[in-house]
């Protein structure tokens, strides 16, 4: 409406600008729209922690044995960069949580590494 008054005044170079700021207003909404489908679910049973991650249209799945599987949760070698939470088993190593803040990402850490405690039997001495 306030483009349009000022192009009625004279101002004919002020509606290309608003266009082109909708134009990239309505692209920037639709990217974020696009990246908020994508999802990282984790289920964990008796016998099988399943991680699976569909980012666009692309689906990764992995499967791991709750038993042998290890929690990492390291810092990166540069300080201000956010932690990798993985886990890791027979060689397979997968990065969770990519999209959690820091602090989340301990959370879940400590979350999974608690569930996957209850999961192992006692150990005998």
């Amino acid at each position: 409406v306030i483009a349009l008054r000022f192009w009625l005044l004279g101002a004919w170079l002020v509606m290309p600008l608003m266009v082109l700021e909708l134009s990239i207003l309505g692209a920037a909404f639709y990217l974020v729209q696009k990246a908020s489908r994508d999802v990282e679910t984790i289920d964990l049973s008796d016998n099988l922690l399943s991680v699976t991650r569909k980012v666009r249209s692309v689906v990764d799945e992995w499967q791991f044995q709750p038993y042998w599987v290890q929690v990492i949760l390291r810092a990166d070698h540069i300080s201000w960069y956010p932690t990798h939470l993985c886990l890791r088993s027979h060689g397979k190593i997968v990065e969770i949580g990519t999209c959690l803040t820091d602090e989340e990402r301990e959370e879940l850490s400590e979350s999974l590494k608690q569930e996957l405690q209850i999961l192992k039997p006692a150990e005998r001495i």
